[in-house]
């Protein structure tokens, strides 16, 4: 964790102390605030601070390295300097007094930084002056967050959707009875299917290529694309067949509008399809606590309002934090966006690796270099930061807590979901971590649902400090549930 030449990795302060055969008197240093909440801070040395750092660093260096005539560590700087030359002692003496210099600055200068400091600039003049650049903490101004409104539209599920949600209750209990006559229009066929775009047999321009894998043929179907049931009708097993289909210069892929694709089927399996009567043994079928079919529709249509629900609440407070946001005026060290980009590449790579892909592959498959693809997350990993940030501030502002009842009640529901495991999770959630990370989730619910009140225009107590500007300290971030989207 050395703080070095320039441009070296954070560091935080150290404890060592002084070099002991130099006094170290005030430093003479200026400071001067830069954008995004970082300040770059100038320290200016006495020479004879650098030549005690070079000494002590050759009598380190002296005792790592054999110097023929010498015991270890009893060789002569001027033998020593000779060795290993004057550049390597002074990298390694601006590694140590970098160190105790950023820390011995921090002090007399009272700053407070917010994560590691960089030491950028290293002038090795008459008197030294080592530059170090030093993140602040965030700072929020939430503006005028009571003035947003953002509508909420009630929810209506038509009857519409409620019958096509019951036919697909329908099609999942269907009756599938082996055939063995040529499949026709509502059957279901089992088939191996390989499909190539223009006739090239190069891999990169397979379309399809599956086994075993069953489709409806339904005469209004368009997967796996437009007109491909019309060509297996008929079929009978183990018939195989090779047609060709072009894709409407009109589809929505543009990569694929207009091009021939060459298929090649095999048929394993058909079954006739019955689907059974709309009536209450239907009813009673999905499940035991259904008596009547009108119980059932009831059920589905709260089933879609509660999913409809859900899904508007995501967009809505999506919706309102965005409009909070352009109330907003957020700054912040580069390294919090920088921690931020790393976190959603973890995530990238933890996601690929569950379906057996690496970043690399990923990477090659989207013809991208690293740098671009850190780029690309760059917008991405600043709107999730600001939101973060937003929430953060609105917490402390609004004053928002949660008690540990609600803490205790979150523990409960949150470890009933798991079944056979739930006091596996009930005993992790109420570890020091477990509950911090539901507080946490608690309070970040709690701020969304504020601010979905006030976007609503609902009737709501806030907190006597709205009106007045404030300012971010250091404190945890709030997440968002945007990232999850």
């Amino acid at each position: 964790m050395g703080l070095a030449r320039a441009g070296s990795s954070p560091a935080f302060p150290t404890n060592e102390k002084p070099y002991k055969d130099y006094k170290v008197d005030q430093l003479k240093i200026s400071t001067n605030e830069l954008e995004d909440c970082e300040v770059e801070m100038t320290v200016e040395l006495e020479s004879g601070r650098l030549t005690a750092a070079k000494n002590a660093a050759a009598r380190k260096l002296a005792r790592r390295i054999n110097i023929p005539g010498f015991r270890k560590g009893k060789a002569p700087y001027s033998v020593i300097l000779q060795h290993v030359g004057d550049e390597t002692v002074t990298e390694n003496a601006i590694e140590e007094l970098g160190q105790q210099v950023y820390k011995e600055a921090l002090e007399q200068s009272e700053i407070d930084p917010f994560a590691p400091g960089n030491l950028v600039d290293v002038k090795l003049e008459e008197d030294p002056v080592l530059t170090f650049k030093v993140p602040l903490p965030p700072k929020v101004d939430l503006g005028e967050y009571s003035s947003v409104r953002v509508p909420y539209e009630a929810i209506e599920i038509s009857d519409e959707a409620v019958s096509e949600s019951m036919e697909h209750l329908r099609a999942e209990h269907a009756l599938l009875e082996p055939i063995d006559r040529p499949a026709q229009f509502g059957d279901v066929i089992t088939i191996d299917a390989r499909g190539i775009l223009d006739d090239d047999n190069e891999e990169e321009n397979i379309l399809v290529d599956e086994t075993d894998f069953d489709i409806l043929l339904d005469s209004e179907s368009e997967w796996p694309m437009a007109g491909f049931v019309q060509e297996v009708e008929g079929m009978i097993i183990d018939d195989s067949r090779d047609f060709e289909i072009k894709f409407s210069t009109k589809y929505d892929n543009e990569q694929l509008a207009g091009k021939n694709v060459l298929w090649n089927v095999t048929c394993k399996s058909a079954k006739s399809r019955t689907l059974p009567e709309l009536n209450d043994n239907f009813a009673a079928l999905v499940s035991e606590e259904y008596k009547t079919l009108l119980d059932l529709r009831i059920a589905v249509r709260k089933q879609l309002e509660h999913s409809a629900t859900l899904q508007q609440d995501r967009e809505h407070r999506n919706a309102v934090i965005e409009e909070v946001l352009k109330k907003c005026t957020i700054s912040y060290p580069s390294i919090m966006i920088q921690e931020r980009i790393q976190e959603l590449v973890k995530d990238q790579d933890r996601r690929l690796k569950s379906q057996g892909l690496t970043l690399e592959d990923y990477l090659k498959i989207e013809d991208q270099t690293e740098e671009e693809y850190i780029a690309a997350l760059e917008p991405e990993a600043a709107k999730q930061l600001q939101s973060s940030l937003m929430l953060s501030e609105l917490v402390k502002v609004e004053k928002i807590e949660v008690d540990d009842d609600e803490i205790n009640e979150a523990i409960e529901k949150t470890s009933l979901q798991f079944g056979e495991s739930a006091e596996k999770i009930r005993e992790m959630l109420r570890k020091d971590s477990g509950r911090r990370s539901l507080e946490l989730d608690l309070i970040s619910d709690k701020a969304l649902n504020k601010l979905q009140a006030i976007a609503k225009g609902e009737t709501i107590e806030l907190a006597e400090s709205d009106t007045v500007t404030q300012k971010h300290s250091h404190s945890a971030t709030v997440e968002t549930d945007q990232q999850d989207e």
